[in-house]
């Protein structure tokens, strides 16, 4: 059943009147990897049917290493894996493996008739990530868009190195944000039927060996040479600032960022009970 578009809030403020866009948030308490990217797919599904705009927050309980769509299973160490108990799941994103622990993870849904989702790909990345921007400087962190570089650990040439290049913050994509010169955002984004995902992993803390450490390597000073060049290039938002940040705090910062830059004006929400029932059937058929 389609689902009813929300209708546009008027927000009164300095004595003009303004009309704001209407968007759905959702904080969710850490759950599997696999739950959390059932319920990203169920929202995006919903979105191709009428369902509302929507900011999704959530972490992860056990820790989970996601790979991206169509990234092959042979990077990961599925035994250190097992050891570590960390999950692995595969997002319906593209992209390369990321660490999901110490985090806030976001998703954007948009229906296809939404402005943003009508632009390509980068132009809708740059368009989201001004919120993120605005997002940060409440935070205290000057951060900019991140311009791709030619000499990334992916495109390194290194003996012994079977993973690196698998993992997805050794280098900055177009229009992730960077503070200080290093990743601190990791998003991945997908249409269907013209509807927008974009997912991304904004670390309060990060450890490139961690990581490293549940990928496949042929030798272990290449994984130890591959961590130091990932915490080279990327870091956890604590870790640039140089003090404690809640997940709290990143979450109500981007929420002021988003609904500054882009005009909208959320209103607290959970899954539809169709939503719901999306996510259990796709989640009970992998089983």
């Amino acid at each position: 059943m389609k689902q009813k578009q929300p209708v546009n809030l008027i927000c009164v403020g300095n004595q003009t009147t303004m009309a704001k866009e209407c968007w759905r948030l959702i904080k969710h308490a850490p759950a599997s990897g696999a739950w959390n990217m059932e319920v990203d797919v169920s929202l995006m599904q919903s979105a191709t049917q009428g369902g509302p705009p929507t900011l999704r927050f959530y972490a992860w309980q056990p820790a989970a290493l996601s790979l991206g769509y169509n990234q092959k299973e042979a990077v990961v160490d599925k035994a250190a894996c097992k050891a570590a108990g960390v999950d692995v799941v595969r997002r319906p994103t593209g992209g390369r493996a990321v660490l999901h622990a110490n985090e806030v993870t976001y998703a954007i849904v948009l229906p296809a008739e939404h402005p943003i989702a009508q632009l390509g790909i980068v132009a809708s990345y740059r368009e989201l990530s001004r919120g993120f921007v605005t997002g940060f400087q409440r935070l205290g962190l000057p951060s900019e868009l991140a311009q791709p570089e030619r000499d990334s650990l992916a495109n390194k040439k290194v003996t012994g190195i079977t993973g690196a290049g698998a993992a997805c913050f050794d280098a900055p994509s177009w229009y992730e944000l960077a503070v200080g010169g290093r990743k601190v955002v990791g998003s991945a984004q997908v249409r269907r039927r013209g509807a927008l995902l974009q997912h991304g992993s904004i670390p309060l803390t990060l450890d490139g060996l961690a990581l490293y450490q549940l990928l496949a390597f042929n030798r272990n000073e290449a994984r130890e040479a591959a961590a130091r060049m990932f915490n080279a290039k990327a870091a956890g938002l604590c870790d640039v600032a140089g003090r404690q940040i809640t997940a709290e705090q990143v979450m109500a910062a981007l929420v002021e960022g988003i609904s500054r830059e882009l005009g909208v004006q959320f209103e607290q929400g959970d899954l539809s009970p169709q939503e719901l029932a999306s996510a259990m059937q796709c989640q009970e058929a992998q089983l």
